[in-house]
């Protein structure tokens, strides 16, 4: 998450969509302005109040910590930004498998066991379906970015908020490698199609 001062925004981090680099191109993210998260804690500068936070959070929960800390929201923009399904769970394995760990410390040895853990109903973030931050009760999106869009190409944020990568102007969101999709099996397709077809449903008109 983050909430930018100077551009009047909070940001719902959905993960794996490219969220940190998001995260980390806005003023806020150098303690400029009036709010930052800095290390755990969401400080709101004018009058010295923070609270502990989390970079997954939903938007009503962002919404009661700005409040604990008496931070005037009223007039920010509620944004997110979305990925293709298929990349997203591919990303979710890569991010398992070879950042955190996860798969070797449960013994995981394909993309199916992960997808076996998430249908029993275990909750990890990284894999949890979109539309859990989408459409949780009473969220009202202003905009919602595609993954795809921004990828290598910053000007689509900053033509609707000029602070946004202020100073970076080549710092823009890369990925190694081909999409993670390509990985995929037709068989674990298909299985991704049923267990995220929430996702599908609200991404149809983002995604063919």
């Amino acid at each position: 998450m983050q909430v930018d001062s100077e551009s009047k925004i909070i940001f719902v981090h959905i993960p794996r969509t490219g969220g940190s680099w998001f995260t980390y191109a806005w003023p806020s993210h150098r303690r400029e302005g009036k709010i930052a998260v800095v290390g755990k804690q969401l400080t709101n500068f004018e009058n010295g109040k923070n609270i502990q936070t989390g970079r997954h959070g939903r938007l009503s929960g962002i919404k009661e910590k700005l409040d604990a800390i008496d931070y005037d929201y009223s007039d920010h923009k509620i944004i997110t930004m979305i990925r293709e399904p298929f990349d997203r769970v591919a990303s979710s394995w890569v991010w398992f498998s070879y950042v955190k760990g996860t798969s070797q410390k449960h013994g995981w040895t394909s993309i199916d066991d992960m997808l076996d853990e998430f249908e029993s109903g275990v909750i990890r973030a990284n894999y949890l379906p979109q539309t859990h931050w989408l459409e949780e009760q009473g969220a009202v999106w202003d905009r919602i970015f595609k993954f795809e869009d921004v990828l290598g190409n910053s000007t689509v944020v900053k033509k609707e908020f000029p602070f946004f990568n202020k100073d970076r102007k080549n710092n823009n969101l890369t990925r190694n490698g081909n999409l993670r999709s390509e990985m995929l099996t037709v068989k674990q397709k298909d299985r991704i199609k049923l267990l995220y077809k929430d996702d599908f449903r609200y991404l149809r008109n983002y995604y063919n």
